[in-house]
């Protein structure tokens, strides 16, 4: 019914078949304890100073804030604390929401395990007392489509208890190249909006259930955002210098990667599933625009320009510098707080996020490190080859915190073919339609839900899922030839491991 699924579930068949007692292993799950995440960058040598403290919590405040339609429907004041619990937020202190949206804060997108990290489950009612709380679920489920009467349909792709996605159309309806983000939802019924003419028939939902079942839709889940700001610091050529280090391994096993580039200065950009996006300002007014419908000081024009459903007690651009004479409406042009825009604010929250802490290793993922590999010694099974362990930031930079850093992220941030069974046909700058980002590790202990599109909630699935080789019938069906997945040599070293040592790699992923 749907080609691109049943592929998926095919290569995965086929992989499980291959790989017989892998289903031996278990992933633990999302690890408990405490987050280890959400919190400022912290050094002995060169802590955040004052002033890049009260911005870093500006911008987790905005970060948390609940978009209105309007300008002047907000429940609040512009900008002031609400007082609530930003994963229980129900009254509204910002303005600018589009007609078409998936999120209406940044934090139903970013708050598994804390604020800024990837997709988590929230309470779904929070305008009820806490003793009638339902139990958290995907936001995308009932809260942010029913939220202030938000008539929405939900589409089918979309789970109570599945991951926040995104959707992408592979193609437009002339058969051209889309490969851009159609938002799930409108604002139809909502009371915040001032707009009575805007209705169902003017500002309909995409057609998801006709374009699932053309096989023209493609998914992406929301990435964490802990530790760019290292991530955005490090050189092009420290990245290259740790590639070109591990040519000969690489070359063994098949290996080669290459980095996606800014199509404006040619530098290696590294944000977003296929590193589409550098640097982290770029990253933050795309996101308010595309997911939010906010417009800004980058993205000035709407998402969707109905003139029934914008425009009423809404100023364009919603959110840029603000230049009020007092702080009657929170937006003075002389507080050093509030003069900056939210777009910028998201901007210096996750430039100065701390990376995750992993947990102490257990006996079993002590030993699973070594399995994982290194790129200074014993590849074990050529993981670190290209998930790279550690790489370093420059000596001198201008937030002091983030200067002379060794970042565990476990990712050389470039993009990989990794064939026909994660391909989504979407190309951006020199990614390709199967190429994708080697997704950053740490953290990954206390995600709920991996690969681009979110299809696994469980680690060993999501390894198999890497393997990938060339599909002999894709000449004759018609549709796109990729090559084999570039991981394919490590899946084959990882399956013939004993079932311990594969349980001991698992362990040490957890335990990150």
């Amino acid at each position: 019914m749907i080609r691109h699924t049943t592929r998926i579930v095919s290569a995965l068949v086929v992989t499980a078949a291959m790989t017989g007692p892998c289903l031996a292993q278990i992933d633990p799950g999302v690890r408990g304890g405490p987050p280890g995440a959400g919190g400022p960058l912290t050094s002995r040598v060169a802590p955040l100073t004052t002033e890049e403290l009260y911005l870093f919590t500006e911008g987790a405040r905005r970060f948390n804030q609940l978009e209105a339609v309007c300008d002047i429907c907000s429940d609040i004041l512009l900008g002031a604390d609400s007082g609530e619990d930003p994963r229980l937020a129900t009254k509204t202190n910002s303005s600018g929401l589009g007609a078409r949206f998936n999120g209406d804060q940044c934090t139903v997108c970013h708050s598994q395990p804390a604020a800024g990290g990837a997709g988590g489950f929230l309470v779904p009612n929070p305008q009820d007392p806490p003793n009638r709380f339902r139990p958290p679920e995907n936001p995308m489920f009932s809260l942010i489509p029913h939220r202030k009467g938000g008539a929405n349909r939900v589409p089918s792709f979309i789970t109570q208890y599945g991951p926040i996605r995104e959707a992408r159309f592979v193609r437009k309806p002339d058969g051209s190249l889309d490969g851009g983000v159609h938002q799930l939802f409108t604002i139809v019924g909502r009371t915040d909006t001032q707009l009575t003419n805007c209705t169902q028939n003017l500002l309909p939902q995409p057609d998801f259930e006709s374009e699932l079942q053309a096989d023209n839709v493609r998914f992406r889940i929301p990435t964490p955002l802990f530790g760019l700001g290292l991530v955005e610091a490090i050189q092009d050529r420290e990245i290259l210098a740790r590639h070109e280090a591990t040519a000969p391994l690489r070359a063994r096993l098949g290996i080669q990667g290459i980095p996606n580039r800014s199509g404006n200065d040619g530098t290696i950009t590294r944000c977003g599933w296929k590193a589409q996006n550098e640097p982290l300002t770029i990253f933050a007014v795309e996101a308010y625009n595309v997911e939010m419908g906010v417009t800004n000081d980058g993205f000035g024009q709407s998402t969707d320009e109905t003139p029934e459903c914008n425009g009423v007690n809404k100023n364009e651009f919603n959110d840029i510098t603000r230049t009020d004479p007092d702080d009657s409406r929170n937006q003075s042009f002389y507080n050093p707080l509030h003069i900056l825009p939210d777009w910028l604010e998201f901007a210096v929250f996750m430039r100065e996020l701390a990376p995750p802490a992993p947990a102490a290793l257990s006996p079993s993922a002590e030993r699973g490190k070594s399995l994982f590999g290194r790129t200074d010694g014993d590849p074990g099974v050529g993981c670190a080859l290209c998930h790279t362990p550690q790489m370093v930031t420059p000596r001198a930079l201008e937030t002091a915190a983030l200067a002379n850093r060794t970042a565990d992220l476990y990712s050389d941030v470039l993009v990989h073919h990794m064939g026909r069974t994660l391909a989504d046909g979407i190309t951006q700058g020199a990614a390709a339609g199967d190429m994708f980002r080697t997704s950053p590790l740490w953290g990954i202990g206390q995600r709920r839900f991996f690969l681009h599109d979110g299809r696994s909630s469980d680690l060993v699935t999501a390894i198999q899922a890497h393997a990938s080789e060339r599909h002999a019938e894709c000449e004759h069906d018609g549709s796109t030839c990729y090559p084999p997945s570039e991981a394919n040599a490590v899946i084959e070293r990882f399956n013939r491991l004993t079932t311990e040592d594969k349980q001991a790699i698992v362990d040490f992923l957890r335990s990150l």
